[in-house]
């Protein structure tokens, strides 16, 4: 692609994004494109231009193709280098563990890492329909089945989790089985509120835009899923952060 096919290309671009977000919200969408920015700066049309113009051409293409723009005429030199191949160990399950008094907010969180690409196959929680122990199956035994070094779990973390045997039960099992933790704080219980082992792993709020995004890399990284567009990923993240912001409402005045 030449400089002034680029240029055409960088153009398009940003005209299609600025139809519909404004500057603030089309610089967010194209860190998730790994294009960096400085948060505390106000960028003009021209600057938010050179930034997008800046970065590699197979980049430009890929946003360009996620806002479905034709770039049938462009076209990008391969390297000529190979990369040596390398074997990744990729986790298999997900196990939640969470108190039923936090079932709603644990259901859409579900929603979440579907949508990010974990099949439901692949969730195991103890007390959700589709998703825990057979009727007539012993629970301990099907924990024991279940968790492993190929799962990686998530803890939801409330004054209700704490306050159930159950969860306390599935804490330690956990713990003694699996090596990948990360704990979820439910509002109003926040991070620093975080104790037992909990407090060795790394922790993220269920009700922040950068938390689910980190939730995403995550996943994507630790499990053989194809990562979602950074379009295509946004307006999904921010249905479920206002259905999970509704039912915090909800429990906060209910």
């Amino acid at each position: 692609m030449s400089p002034i096919e680029k240029y055409r290309l960088v153009q398009d671009i940003y005209f299609s994004l600025q139809t519909s977000h404004s500057p603030e919200e089309i610089l967010r969408i194209l860190k998730g494109y790994g294009i960096e920015y400085i948060p505390s700066k106000a960028y003009q049309q021209d600057e938010i231009k050179e930034l997008i113009n800046a970065t590699e051409n197979n980049t430009v293409l890929l946003i360009a193709d996620d806002l479905k723009l034709d770039t049938s005429g462009y076209t990008v030199k391969p390297s000529g280098r190979k990369k040596s191949p390398t074997k990744q160990t990729f986790l298999k399950k997900v196990f939640i563990s969470h108190s039923h008094e936090d079932e709603a907010i644990v259901r859409l969180f579900i929603q979440m890492i579907e949508k990010i690409g974990i099949s439901s196959d692949d969730i195991f929680c103890t007390s959700l329909e589709g998703y825990g122990t057979p009727l007539g199956h012993d629970f301990m035994q099907t924990i024991k089945k279940e968790i492993n070094d190929e799962v990686l779990v998530f803890s939801m973390l409330s004054d209700h989790f704490y306050k159930s045997p159950m969860c306390l039960i599935e804490m330690g099992a956990s713990w003694i089985q699996t090596k990948d933790h990360i704990s979820i704080a439910i509002p109003p219980f926040g991070l620093g509120e975080i104790k037992g082992v909990f407090q060795h792993f790394q922790g993220i709020r269920v009700d922040l835009e950068n938390h689910m995004d980190l939730l995403k890399d995550t996943l994507e990284s630790k499990f053989e899923i194809t990562p979602i567009r950074h379009l295509q990923w946004t307006p999904t993240r921010d249905t479920l952060l206002k259905n999970i912001h509704q039912e915090l409402d909800h429990r906060r005045h209910g």
